[in-house]
Parts: C-alpha cells; structure tokens; sequence
C-alpha cells in the first residue's frame, strides 16, 4: 500500500533557502564593509551556506 503525498506549503519549501541566503547576504556586507571581528561574524555567516549544503548532501535522501 503506498504512503499518502506528503504536501508543503511554499513557506516550508523556501525557509531554508531564503535563511541561507539572508546569511550569505550578510557575512558578505559584513566581511567587505568591517574589520576586525566583523571579518570573522562575516566568515562565519558564510560558512554557515557551504555546512548547510554539505548536511544536506550528507543526510540526502534516495
């Protein structure tokens, strides 16, 4: 017997996406516009889009 469609609204499609962005958006004007601990919050802002991308890599289902 197959499991019923699960069906998303568009918010929990896009929240993630949208998170990831609005982060890479702000390690970048951090990181280019301040200096100091500016530079590493902006490091950190934008490795969080590369640890997002390899979690979902990593827990990937098939």
């Amino acid at each position: 017997m197959k499991k019923p469609v699960q069906q998303f609204t568009l918010w929990q499609v896009f929240r993630a996406p949208i998170l990831i962005a609005a982060l890479s958006l702000f390690g970048l004007v951090a990181a280019l516009l301040g200096d100091g601990a500016w530079d590493v919050v902006g490091e950190l802002a934008l490795a969080s889009s590369v640890a997002a991308t390899l979690w979902a890599l990593a827990t990937r289902r098939r």
